[in-house]
């Protein structure tokens, strides 16, 4: 048996499971001000709805669970977490106690996207209009519309003082996308960009990798990527065939046919095998692998949440398992004792305070389900 100071030598370079919870999910755990949120259903209970769990961060233990069960969970502000539940209704529950504290009676005041930023709330509701709303004071900071009609496609993103929203502008002889960089304290238009020419009913896909924006005309006879400065607006060069970006470091987008240097524009890589960070900390980078399986192989499934096996099947392209490890920030070789592996989907980590979160469904016999936490190499 090692002796204790060996022992603590041993443990300092190598994760360390703090605690699990039994609640089976695939949700990113959203982690602040020491409570983890996540939404799933207790492990070994497949009768259950999917309901928003609030864990202690440093115990796992549960602090409270919804009365509602959840669509979509839009994140914590101002002392409140925000979700919409089963009936399109729009909930407001207090973090430390889960007690409700507003509920929408109807669907109207539907949210398209959210985001969130210290006390306020930023969306895109159906009436295709920006808003900004501070949530201590439940009121709305000011209101713009945008000129899109029912339906059409957005998206809505933070960057410091920034937001950026897009859509697609549509009248009978054409459509098009277009971008509006606007004041998070005002409102104020900053800068717009429109699509240039040949237009087509593809809407653009947004990236905000600092200090660019990218914009993707995801149409497949149109595919490709404006690079725009995030002050300005400008594009600055023509654009790129470059699609479904999956991270950014240094200057470098990582696409998944290949790695471009937003300075230039130019391919400078292939990327196939590059796994994108969930975060970086103390100089290691964090990302989940997922290993899949080619066809014709088959494997005992079980129900992911009960364990009855349901037969067996031909696996394609499906994650039978997931890792999650920390490579050198330097060299991208793996650190060793930072390899997570359990036969089990698993969400994104997520790292608060020096520990490292996720949740995981089980999917075979060896898996477990779980939100779970370990403590990080190098942390006291």
């Amino acid at each position: 048996m090692l002796l204790p100071f060996l022992q603590a030598c041993f443990n300092k370079n190598r994760l360390q499971l703090l605690w699990q919870a039994p609640v089976a999910s695939q949700e990113q755990p959203i982690v602040q001000d020491g409570i983890v949120y996540v939404t799933g259903i207790r492990a070994g209970h497949p009768e259950e709805s999917r309901r928003l769990f609030a864990l202690d961060a440093l115990t796992g233990q549960e602090k409270w669970v919804s009365a509602d069960s959840v669509y979509e969970v839009y994140g914590v502000s101002g002392g409140s977490v925000f979700f919409k539940n089963m009936a399109k209704h729009l909930v407001q529950l207090d973090t430390q106690t889960g007690e409700k504290l507003h509920e929408t009676e109807d669907d109207s005041a539907q949210i398209v996207h959210c985001v969130v930023s210290g006390d306020t709330m930023f969306i895109i509701n159906a009436s295709q209009q920006v808003v900004a709303i501070d949530n201590r004071r439940n009121e709305v900071l000011w209101r713009r519309q945008l000129p899109f009609g029912p339906g059409a496609d957005t998206e809505l993103q933070i960057t410091g003082n920034q937001i950026i929203a897009s859509g697609n502008f549509r009248n009978p002889e054409e459509q098009f996308g277009m971008i509006w960089s606007l004041d998070a304290a005002t409102g104020a238009e900053q800068w717009h960009f429109e699509a240039p020419e040949p237009h087509d009913y593809a809407p653009l896909k947004l990236y905000v990798f600092p200090p660019w924006v990218l914009a993707t005309n995801t149409a497949p006879t149109n595919l490709g990527t404006h690079v725009l400065d995030l002050q300005t607006g400008k594009e600055l060069y023509p654009r790129i065939y470059a699609f479904a970006f999956r991270g950014y470091r240094e200057n470098t987008a990582y696409a998944s046919n290949g790695a471009f240097d937003l300075k230039t524009g130019q391919r400078i890589g292939d990327s196939n095998t590059w796994v994108p960070a969930s975060f970086v900390y103390k100089g290691v980078a964090w990302a989940r692998k997922i290993s899949s399986v080619g066809a014709g192989e088959s494997f005992f499934l079980r129900n992911e949440y009960d364990g009855d096996y349901t037969g067996r099947r031909d696996w394609t392209n499906t994650p039978p398992n997931s890792v999650i490890e920390g490579a050198d920030l330097q060299t991208g070789k793996p650190v060793k004792g930072t390899k997570i592996f359990k036969f089990t989907q698993f969400s994104e980590p997520v790292e608060s305070g020096g520990i490292l979160y996720h949740s995981s469904i089980a999917v075979m016999k060896e898996g477990t389900s779980g939100v779970w936490a370990y403590r990080l190499p190098g942390v006291k």
